[in-house]
């Protein structure tokens, strides 16, 4: 199963399957009947990265065999129970799509060599790092290359992901300070000439929160009121210039 970084992607995520509803004649009811008879059959198409093959197949054929989750027991998997998310779409005369980042965002890639992906059923940047084998000799000379410029923008598209979530979160630690800030300010201190007495009125968590949004960095374990007040003071803006 390919692995880009740390995710565990399945083996059918770079697969196009596409559900559509045709006409098969009926040979032996056309015989009989002395006409031309057919049967609507529902079939799935699907498309391989790296290949200009489709292959089509009764969507309630079956697929594979699988192992129940529950039972541990083999059990016979069709195309439709394969690919769930497309065939629900197509019962729904819904427009079926493919999950994954569009070519489109590798803007290193120029349309014409995108077009060519497209020509061989990759329409996604998941699709192209997971392509391996023979089907990746026919991306041509460079074909390596692309799979690995695939692979480094999503891992790098994780890390980025994971830096905005941290970004955001100091935002909102800073934002919930400058609150915390403005309410201390409005209420009337006891005794003025303490220099912690501006933390009087802040709870444990409250404490915390102050020294994350100005230091960048949560206190690590249990600690006393004192300490978090003493850290809190020597976090003061003022302080850190």
């Amino acid at each position: 199963m390919p692995q880009y970084g740390q995710a565990t992607v399945h083996p059918d995520a770079s697969i196009v399957a596409v559900f559509k509803q045709m006409a098969f004649k009926n040979e032996a009811k056309s015989a009989k009947e002395g006409r031309q008879i057919y049967d609507d059959w529902e079939v799935c198409e699907l498309r391989y990265p790296g290949s200009s093959n489709v292959g089509v197949y009764p969507a309630n054929a079956v697929s594979h065999w699988d192992k129940n989750p529950i039972t541990g027991e083999q059990m016979p998997l069709t195309y439709a129970e394969r690919f769930p998310h497309q065939y629900n779409q197509f019962k729904a005369h819904a427009q079926q799509t493919k999950e994954g980042t569009p070519l489109v965002f590798m803007t290193f890639l120029t349309e014409a060599r995108r077009a060519e992906l497209r020509a061989l059923n990759v329409y996604t940047v998941e699709a192209l790092a997971a392509i391996d084998g023979a089907e990746l000799k026919r991306l041509g000379h460079n074909g390596r290359d692309l799979k690995n410029q695939a692979m480094e923008f999503i891992k790098d598209s994780a890390v980025n992901s994971t830096n905005t979530k941290l970004i955001a979160e100091l935002e909102a630690l800073r934002a919930r300070n400058a609150i915390l800030e403005e309410d201390l300010a409005a209420k009337p201190v006891a005794n003025p000439d303490r220099v912690d007495a501006e933390f009087d009125g802040m709870s444990l968590e409250q404490l915390r929160d102050y020294i994350a949004s100005n230091t960048g960095q949560a206190p690590h374990g249990s600690n006393t009121r004192k300490t978090l007040v003493r850290m809190a003071q020597e976090a003061r803006p003022s302080q850190a210039a």
